[in-house]
């Protein structure tokens, strides 16, 4: 593996400046929603249109053309989202396992790790997710720690894991073959780190119940 050469200070530095604006959009979204500027629903149309101005004002990596395909990338996502609410709430209403109801909820999340990045997952469905949680008994942080080790399986699992990609692109000369047969192992693992938790929930829990 050919290792690139580090970079100067004074090109860090330009990369930091023509990043600068894109940094600044969780700052603002998220230190808005903690200092009481605006709710979380403002917060997402004020993300929304500052996301706008830099990507067609300050980038201008977009033009009125490509509106029409984010909005219906937007539709899609949209409809993914109510899909999950609503399925979460029938299922909350019917008489079935929690362990059940455990299984198809890391189904869906291992699912939704391949195709989505891990932050977006969590904003979107952990507050769908925790009341449930809550209701069927379960320990918010043990699910935590769970789910937490599914989206990093997610994200190694072939076809379309993120990180199967970026592994490529660290290492372009590496066949995408063999890099899956080398997570492979990897996600073995962690499987089992999820089915052991299942079994023994202290392994999550024990350390915050000391904190506290």
């Amino acid at each position: 593996l050919k290792l690139e050469k580090k970079a100067p200070l004074s090109e860090r530095f330009a990369a930091l400046k023509g990043s600068i604006w894109g940094l600044l959009l969780p700052v603002i979204v998220v230190g808005g929603i903690y200092t009481g500027a605006f709710t979380p629903t403002e917060a997402a149309a004020v993300g929304t249109v500052y996301a706008l101005f830099i990507t067609f004002v300050i980038y201008r990596t977009l033009s009125v053309k490509d509106l029409p395909g984010i909005l219906m990338e937007t539709v899609g996502t949209s409809a993914m989202i109510f899909a999950i609410m609503i399925g979460a709430m029938m299922v909350a209403e019917v008489e079935v396992s929690r362990w059940v109801f455990f299984i198809l909820i890391n189904l869906l999340l291992l699912f939704l790790g391949c195709i989505l990045e891990t932050v977006s997952i969590i904003f979107i469905t952990v507050p769908i997710l925790y009341p449930i949680i809550k209701q069927l008994g379960f320990d918010p942080i043990w699910f935590n720690v769970v789910m937490q080790i599914n989206m990093e399986m997610a994200l190694i699992t072939p076809p379309v894991g993120m990180n199967l990609f970026v592994l490529k692109g660290v290492s372009p000369e590496s066949r995408m073959e063999d890099i899956i047969r080398g997570v492979i192992p990897y996600i073995g693992v962690m499987a089992v780190e999820i089915l052991f938790l299942c079994f023994v929930p202290e392994l999550a829990t024990w350390l915050p119940s000391v904190v506290k």
